[in-house]
């Protein structure tokens, strides 16, 4: 456990290598670029600045249109007041009684010699109205730069500025019965943005008898517009500026237990498991903290049971070296026979063993013991069972009086419910006589020539451990069998007549009684070999669920 912790901080090293160079401290990881409370007051000030960029814009329109409504109405209502005014006072001798020839004198077609003091009158009532337009062309505080008065074929009468000219821009537009024209006021002063505003002025009759124009300046309202510029842009750069101050005050605040938290994270990975991670908050990064602090405790936790797992992995792995020192790395070669052993345990420690050992008056003892459970207990009560028949073997004949020996030292230190079964065979070499003894184990497997598939020899007994001496002595029995040339005999554990298909299904007895008939003449060692093959096709992919043990003998033909 401890080399693989030392890999993962080797690993971690590793990868912290390129982001911690330079000023960074090793074992920790720096973020590089910008830092959430700086972003997050960059994404602040840029979402003011964008807001009132468009609101500037709004205003500036409605600002743009409010001011040349104004205008507008200033320009209407001056040309409007300047209409009403009698027409014939514009002309230079109005007034005259020239008895149905008005629209003659008008359009200036008659020349009447007035009297020299009527002629004066006239003539100062002309000056006092050119004066008038004067002064209200010229008047300061207003938008007004010219007025005129034009005759009914657009000639000039009177002007308040003297002579002009206004260079048009664009279509015309009316508002009622004004005519609105944009352009440019051109004059010894310059060119000036300029509307001018031109309306009919009638007499009592309803005749148009002249036009008045007036032309105010479009100045006042760029210059508004301009002030309104300069404002916005002023509160743009204050707003920016104590937004980005503010969203960065509130970001550091909303960070603060991010980085407690980092730190916790830091410590941890460091390898702290026993650091506690504080909440100091209620809110989603509380609620973090405190699950990285579950996640913490159960680390360590689970560090504990990974470490006792591999201390039982390691037991594990002793015990099933020890297993595999104690089985026999091959079988004896007894003359008349040919013997061969299969075994493919499903768990690391299995709780079936095989042997070969000498007995007396020459012969061989070939056993298979099978423990109940499975697992290092199993293991243990087979191998004990197995010790004890190793030893006792050499100085017994009979199958059956081995076991009983065996029974006696076996089932006092046997705990209630555990047990073994075994399966004894006596060999007699150079000869086809055998003698079995049988222990609560599955029956011998006979496979006789011309059989549809191996046979089971029955013969009583009970496990080993079920009983400390009288019933066990009692019904355990040798029972004596002959073994013709090319026939067979197999010593299997019940457990792999338990495997299962992969639907489910076991394969049986049957099944497996028929496959070992079916391949009995072969060698044993070529025997084996087939039938691992076939069961495990059998088997269809399914993972293994059973140990497959089984011994075999078969007489030389």
């Amino acid at each position: 456990m401890t080399a693989q912790r030392t890999k993962r901080r080797h690993s971690a090293h590793e990868r912290e290598e390129p982001s911690a160079r330079g000023s960074a401290p090793a074992g920790r990881l720096r973020a590089s670029g910008l830092g959430v409370a700086l972003q997050f007051s960059i994404a602040t000030a840029g979402t003011v600045a964008v807001s009132l960029v468009v609101f500037g814009m709004i205003l500036n329109a409605i600002l743009k249109s409010t001011l040349s409504d104004e205008i507008d109405e200033a320009g209407v209502q001056t040309v409007r007041a300047l209409a009403v005014v009698d027409a014939e006072c514009w002309l230079p001798y109005h007034g005259t009684a020239l008895e149905g020839r008005e629209d003659e004198a008008l359009a200036g077609g008659l020349r009447v010699e007035l009297p020299a003091d009527r002629k004066a009158h006239y003539e100062r009532r002309s000056a006092f109205n050119r004066q008038r337009l004067r002064a209200l062309a010229e008047a300061r505080g207003t938008k007004i730069l010219d007025v005129v008065v034009l005759d009914k074929d657009m000639k000039r009468v009177l002007s308040g500025a003297g002579t002009i000219r206004f260079e048009s821009r664009g279509a015309s537009r009316t508002l009622g019965e004004v005519a609105i024209q944009e352009g440019i006021y051109v004059a010894a002063a310059g060119r000036t943005p300029a509307r001018t505003y031109t309306t009919d002025v009638r007499n009592e009759s309803g005749a148009v008898v002249a036009r008045t124009v007036v032309a105010l300046s479009e100045e006042k309202i760029n210059d508004s517009l301009s002030r309104v510029l300069k404002s916005l842009l002023l509160l743009t750069v204050i707003f920016i500026g104590l937004g980005t101050l503010v969203s960065f005050l509130v970001a550091q605040r909303i960070t603060r237990p991010i980085q407690r938290l980092s730190e916790d994270i830091d410590t941890v990975a460091g390898g702290d498991l026993d650091h506690r991670t504080h909440a100091h908050s209620s809110d989603e990064i509380g609620v973090l903290a405190r699950t990285f602090d579950r996640m913490t405790q159960n680390l360590k936790e689970l560090q504990s049971v990974q470490r006792e797992q591999a201390a039982q992995e390691h037991q594990m792995g002793v015990a099933r070296e020890v297993q595999a020192a104690i089985l026999p790395e091959r079988l004896p070669a007894i003359p008349g026979f040919d013997c061969a052993v299969a075994s493919r345990p499903t768990a690391k420690v299995a709780g079936d063993f095989y042997d070969a050992a000498e007995m007396g008056g020459g012969a061989w003892l070939l056993a298979v013991v099978s423990a109940s459970g499975s697992g290092v207990p199993g293991a243990m009560v087979a191998t004990m069972a197995r010790s004890l028949l190793k030893a006792l073997g050499g100085s017994e004949t009979s199958p059956a009086g081995l076991l009983r020996r065996v029974n006696r030292f076996l089932a006092p230190d046997l705990r209630r419910g555990m047990y073994v079964s075994a399966l004894l065979l006596r060999v007699e070499p150079s000869g086809g006589r055998l003698v079995v003894a049988n222990a609560g184990h599955h029956p011998l497997l006979v496979c006789r020539r011309g059989g549809r598939r191996a046979e089971p020899v029955h013969s009583d007994g009970i496990a080993l451990g079920f009983d400390k001496g009288p019933i066990f002595d009692r019904t355990i029995k040798d029972l004596e069998l002959e073994l013709e040339p090319g026939e067979r005999v197999l010593l299997c554990t019940r457990a792999m007549f338990g495997i299962r298909n992969a639907e489910g299904r076991e394969l049986g007895e049957q099944a497996i009684s028929e496959l070992f008939q079916r391949e009995s003449a072969k060698p044993s060692e070529e025997f084996v070999t087939v039938t691992l093959r076939a069961i495990e096709n059998l088997r269809g992919g399914a993972p293994p669920n059973e140990d497959v043990t089984y011994l075999t003998l078969r007489r030389s033909a």
